[in-house]
């Protein structure tokens, strides 16, 4: 241990005797292991993006291993900075094989610098635990630079800790240890076989006591210094945002739409004399299936109110869950859905299909409950952050509601919606945002309408793994629809 602080204390003199920026950018945004991509984006993205440009003037005037190994790890961290807030680098499309970089003269991925360039030249399996990928179980991430007069004590350092480190090599029982697969991925680079493998280690070790070895699946969520320290998930996970693979998501959002009022066919609010009123409690579980962050299948469940009732009564009444001729609560529909991202090079685009199928009888009777009906619905997500804390999301909604078979309904008596959705969000913090939303919906049928509402909402984060929602929105404008207004309460639970 004291040989090591002394390499420690030499390599941070030598840094500072020789200048060297990118130390001082590391140390300036290396905390504990993890990376503050916040304050990057914030304060250093410009700083960032000179350090790599420099870096790339001297592989071409004098090439190196620590230039190469400085300029992979500013490339992953540019990468993550430039799409930031985000759950991990696989979340941006083409993060390792497609998206490419000015390295000396060429555009070249990250893949091609770490396997055509640094390990075909320098053949040294130590690199693997400099190189970091901005994933959890990456190799713990330094906050120094490499430089070549030190590299041989820095490489020994970084191998020494990444192999004592119990997160990275996890032992077991009689000498059993769970490893990374890394160690898989490259294994060619560590002897070609598990002996070899287990070699490797052991060499590294301060306690050469592992005699046999398995692997447990790779962490690719962000090393985030933020989300490390906050485990925020409302900034990270936004309405286009896809679950990891494993992970999973409970969501129960409330919504209680009343009117007293109504648009006629002369777009003309009238008075109704009376107040209806309906609530909607949509129960949605959702799973990550996919590897790439690209696909999540899920399902939902709708219990849903209904209440007639004097115009001066509020609308909280609904809530007595009465069963009567002006009041009725059931599940009306529940059905598969699936949600994916459609194209690798737009990360911040996905798409949502359900299906929902009427599981109660007399829906459509008297008091209307729910639609009697097959019910398409499909979502098209983008959102586009403007600096650091203000986000454009957009939706657009495809709505069919289809007779079920055997109804008297034909099909001319199909209902095609296309609502268009615009909110603008604002995050003060990682944990809460504030939004305002526009939505026009037009509906295509035998009776064609529209309305149009506005609102306002917000999100704020709980706990580590729940954040709660609370909106209202008003409509102010229709054709034959309800002059009415919503209250909207949900509860998310995000898995880790």
């Amino acid at each position: 241990m004291k040989n090591l602080v002394t390499t420690f204390l030499l390599i941070g003199f030598i840094n500072t005797i020789f200048g060297y920026s990118v130390d001082s950018f590391f140390k300036a945004t290396v905390n504990g292991n993890s990376v503050d991509y916040s304050f990057i984006k914030k304060e250093k993205q410009g700083e960032l993006n000179g350090l790599i440009d420099s870096l790339n003037a001297k592989t071409i005037a004098l090439p190196s291993k620590a230039t190469y190994i400085n300029l992979y790890n500013l490339l992953v961290i540019k990468q993550v900075v430039n799409n930031y807030p985000i759950e991990s680098p696989t979340s941006i499309p083409g993060f390792f094989k497609l998206n490419k970089f000015k390295v000396g003269k060429n555009q070249i991925t990250l893949n091609h610098l770490e396997n055509k360039i640094i390990r075909q030249t320098y053949n040294d399996p130590r690199i693997h635990f400099a190189l970091v990928c901005g994933a959890k179980s990456c190799p713990p991430i330094q906050n120094f630079a490499y430089n070549d007069i030190a590299l041989e004590a820095q490489l020994n350092i970084v191998t020494k800790t990444a192999m004592s480190n119990p997160d990275f090599i996890k032992l077991k029982e009689n000498g059993s240890a769970s490893i990374s697969e890394i160690f898989k991925w490259y294994i060619t680079d560590f002897g070609g076989n598990n002996k070899s493998i287990i070699k490797f280690i052991n060499k590294y070790r301060e306690n050469n006591d592992i005699v046999s070895i398995s692997y447990y699946p790779y962490d690719w969520r962000l090393n985030d210094f933020k989300v490390s320290s906050s485990n925020s998930n409302v900034a990270t996970y936004t309405p286009s945002a896809l679950l990891r693979k494993g992970q999973f998501e409970i969501q129960f959002f409330n919504n209680l739409y009343t009117q007293n009022a109504w648009f006629n066919d002369q777009e003309e609010r009238t008075v109704l004399g009376v107040r209806g009123s309906w609530n909607t409690l949509i129960m949605t579980f959702n799973y990550g299936v996919s590897k790439s962050n690209r696909f999540n299948l899920g399902l939902d469940v709708n219990l849903r109110s209904t209440r007639n009732s004097p115009e001066n009564e509020s609308a909280i009444g609904i809530f007595k869950f009465e069963h009567n001729s002006q009041n009725r609560t059931t599940i009306s529909a529940l059905g598969p859905k699936i949600k994916w991202n459609p194209f690798k090079s737009v990360p911040k685009l996905s798409l949502q299909s359900a299906l929902w199928i009427p599981v109660a009888k007399e829906l459509e009777g008297i008091p209307w409950l729910d639609w009697q009906r097959y019910t398409s619905w499909t979502q098209f997500f983008f959102d586009k952050p403007i600096g650091s804390q203000f986000q454009l999301f957009t939706e657009l909604d495809l709505l069919f509601r289809m007779p079920e078979i055997g109804s008297k309904l034909g099909l001319s008596q199909t209902v095609f919606s296309t609502p268009a959705s615009v909110f603008f969000s604002y995050f003060p913090s990682q944990k809460s945002t504030l939004y305002t939303q526009i939505q026009y919906a037009p509906t295509l049928s035998s009776f064609p309408s529209y309305y149009t509402q506005v609102g306002i909402g917000g999100k704020y984060q709980l706990f580590s793994q729940l954040q709660v929602e609370a909106s209202y929105t008003n409509f102010f404008a229709g054709h034959t629809q309800g002059a009415g207004a919503t209250f909207n309460l949900g509860l998310r639970y995000i898995s880790k």
